[in-house]
C-alpha cells in the first residue's frame, strides 16, 4: 500500500495551496475595516472634543419638590464652574459628588448630558417624616439626618414630634440608637392601616426599652422596644372593642403578650 508523500521544502498540499489566495484577501480586507473603524473612531472623538457645538450653555435641575430658586441657585453653581467647557470634558461624577456635599437635604445626584449644550441634574431629596425635640425643632428624614431648616417646613407643622433624643451630635458620633428605634416605630405605625385614624403625634424615645407614644386623641400607647409590628397588631384589636370609651382612658400598654392593660384617666 503506498503511503501519501509528505510535502517537501515545507509547501502546502495542492488543496491549501488554493485557500492562499483567498485567506489572504480575507486577512487584507479584516484589516482594513479594522483601521477604517479605527479612523472613524479617532475622528468622531476629534469632533466630539474639539468642536465649539458641544460646550456647556445651560444647565437644567430637576426634583418632583425642588423650588425655582434653588433649582437656579444650583444652575449657576455649575455654570460659573464650567460654562463654556466642553461636555464631554466635564467630569459628571465630581458635578455630581460637589452638588450632594453641598446640601445637606440632597440625597442623590445623577448629571448628565443633554446634547447638543445641556447639563441635566436630577435630584433626589430628603423629605422630613418627623421633628426631634432637642434644645429646638430639628426636621429629620427617614435615615434620621437632620435636615436644615426652610420656609416650607410649615407644610410639615403636622408631623410627629420625637423626644428624648440629643440630636445635636448626630452625624459625628452616628445616629443615637433611642432616635433608629423611634424612626423604626414611626415607619411599623404607617404601614399598620388602623392608625391612619388615630395618627401620632409624638414619640418619648428617651427609655430605649420603654418606648412610648402620643395619638392624636391624646392616648398614650406604651409599647417598649421590639416586636413593634406584633404590638400595633394587638393594639389594633383592642381599638376595635366597641366597648372602649377613649376619652377615659389615659394609657395603653401592649408590652405584654398575655393580655393588653389600660389605665384610665
Amino acid at each position: 500500500m503506498k503511503k501519501n508523500k509528505k510535502p517537501r521544502n515545507g509547501k502546502l498540499p495542492g488543496f491549501a495551496e488554493d485557500f492562499k489566495p483567498l485567506l489572504m484577501r480575507r486577512a487584507v480586507t479584516s484589516l482594513v475595516i479594522v483601521l477604517f473603524v479605527l479612523a472613524v473612531f479617532c475622528l468622531v472623538k476629534a469632533f466630539l472634543y474639539r468642536s465649539d457645538y458641544f460646550r456647556l450653555r445651560t444647565v437644567e435641575t430637576r426634583s418632583a419638590f425642588l423650588d425655582q430658586r434653588s433649582a437656579a441657585i444650583i444652575n449657576n453653581q455649575i455654570l460659573i464652574a464650567y460654562k463654556g467647557r466642553n461636555l464631554f470634558r466635564i467630569d459628571l461624577k465630581n458635578v455630581a459628588q460637589s452638588i450632594q456635599g453641598s446640601y445637606a437635604d440632597i440625597k442623590d445626584v445623577v448629571a448628565s448630558i443633554a446634547l447638543p449644550d445641556k447639563l441635566v441634574i436630577s435630584l433626589k431629596l430628603r423629605r422630613p417624616v418627623a421633628f426631634v425635640r432637642s434644645v429646638k425643632f430639628y426636621p429629620i428624614d427617614e435615615e434620621g439626618v437632620v435636615l436644615p431648616g426652610t420656609k416650607g417646613m410649615e407644610t410639615f407643622r403636622d408631623l410627629p414630634v420625637i423626644e428624648g433624643v440629643d440630636i445635636r451630635y448626630s452625624g459625628k458620633r452616628g445616629i443615637p440608637r433611642n432616635l433608629i428605634l423611634a424612626l423604626s416605630l414611626l415607619r411599623d405605625i404607617k404601614s399598620a392601616k388602623f392608625m391612619s385614624s388615630y395618627g401620632v403625634t409624638a414619640i418619648n424615645a428617651q427609655d430605649p426599652k420603654n418606648m412610648s407614644f402620643y395619638m392624636k386623641n391624646g392616648v398614650e400607647v406604651r409599647i417598649g422596644a421590639e416586636n413593634f409590628r406584633d404590638r400595633l397588631v394587638m393594639l389594633g384589636h383592642t381599638l376595635r372593642d366597641p366597648r372602649l370609651v377613649m376619652d377615659k382612658i389615659k394609657y395603653i400598654d401592649v408590652r405584654f403578650k398575655e393580655e393588653v392593660a389600660i389605665g384610665p384617666r
